[in-house]
């Protein structure tokens, strides 16, 4: 496990999946990230790559050749090296390998650096195409935090904030939960999206107009908050097993791509916001979350 510290909190990374793993405040004792139950959910912010989301099929095609991938892609699932790291900071390495070139044909290295200032945590994703054909990819956050930050609390005490805004447009989706062309309407309470189980009975809820790129978990009963910008994501989710289980955490998810949608084919290139990267290009998309107490 890399830690990283200040005199505010201890941060823990698990270089399975590049994972943050504990937000630890060393005012409250309050651990902010979601200890991950398997019973429940077993991961606590896993990295979202290549791929985000569902495929049809669990397949996408490349120059018309079909590659099979999991859920979320494989870079959760994957051991990373530990890079340069300093008291504040640390960097983990992904690059292809026979079996990642199994599921995804191209030839890449993935840099994950976190970095701890105050009580703001930095998450950027560095991806460069190593392969001599444009390659495509996507990348994702999946972080859940852990609620209920004082005694009594309750999970439907809490919210997500969103500025700009006094209604999200989720994407709907089709009977094999695929995303459509469709947008609803949830309206919200003083642009607040309110935790409870009707909230996520259609899973996550994928939005693809933010007026500005930012959400904020907060409480009616403390005044303390979890804060995520991510001006480098188009695209984002919350989402929560709380429909299912009694488990007080929500998720924050800014997304560079959608998942797939069910009017669209196979190709990778034809996912709705997929990146692509020239032979030798590199690029960094990144977002941070400020915890304040």
């Amino acid at each position: 496990m890399q830690v990283l510290e200040n005199e505010l909190f201890r941060v823990e990374i698990d270089p399975m999946g590049a994972e943050l793993c504990s937000m630890k405040s060393k005012k409250t004792g309050t651990e902010y990230v979601w200890q991950a139950d398997p019973a429940v959910w077993k991961r606590h912010a896993p990295i979202l790559f290549p791929i985000v989301g569902r495929l049809k099929d669990l397949t996408f095609t490349a120059a018309g050749k079909p590659y099979k991938i999991t859920q979320h892609g494989f870079g959760r699932d994957l051991m990373w090296q530990v890079g340069s790291a300093g008291d504040d900071y640390v960097e983990f390495v992904l690059e292809a390998s026979d079996k990642t070139r199994e599921m995804y044909p191209w030839d890449f290295v993935c840099t994950v650096r976190y970095t701890l200032t105050g009580a703001t945590l930095k998450k950027e994703h560095i991806t460069m195409n190593r392969s001599d054909t444009d390659m495509y990819y996507e990348v994702g956050g999946h972080d859940a935090y852990t609620l209920c930050w004082l005694p009594g609390e309750s999970i439907t005490d809490y919210f997500v904030a969103f500025e700009g805004t006094e209604a999200l447009h989720p994407i709907e989706k089709d009977e094999n939960v695929m995303l459509s062309r469709d947008h609803g309407d949830l309206p919200l309470v003083d642009g607040r999206l309110p935790i409870t189980r009707e909230t996520f009975a259609n899973d996550a809820i994928i939005t693809d107009d933010l007026p500005v790129r930012r959400a904020t978990i907060g409480c009616v009963k403390n005044d303390r908050s979890v804060t995520m910008d991510f001006a480098d994501f188009p695209y984002f989710a919350v989402w929560s097993a709380y429909k299912d289980f009694d488990v007080p955490y929500v998720c924050l998810e800014p997304w560079s791509t959608l998942p797939d949608g069910g009017y669209l084919d196979h190709a990778i290139e034809n996912k709705v916001g997929v990146r692509v990267l020239s032979p030798g290009q590199q690029e960094c998309l990144s977002f941070s979350t400020t915890i304040q107490e």
